[in-house]
């Protein structure tokens, strides 16, 4: 479920990088997932998934690992 809903917004993290990726940036870019105040906590529908705030920090934290894969990859010897 994490990737499904990652995966669209990794491709245009993707052509992002691919249009400005040679510009130098101080930090590398974040995302956070910030919902509408009237929708509280209460899940919501992503196509055929409903979205709880737990899947929601697994999803945030699965496109920043993946950010920082894309920007600093790491080396297993």
């Amino acid at each position: 479920m994490i990737k499904k809903i990652a995966e669209p917004i990794i491709k245009q993290l993707e052509k992002f990088e691919k249009e400005f990726g040679d510009r130098p940036m101080a930090q590398l870019p974040q995302v956070k997932f910030v919902k509408e105040a009237d929708m509280g906590d209460s899940p919501f529908m992503v196509g055929d998934i409903e979205v709880t705030d737990e899947l929601l920090e697994k999803v945030e934290a699965y496109i920043q690992d993946e950010i920082e894969m894309m920007h600093k990859p790491t080396i297993l010897h």
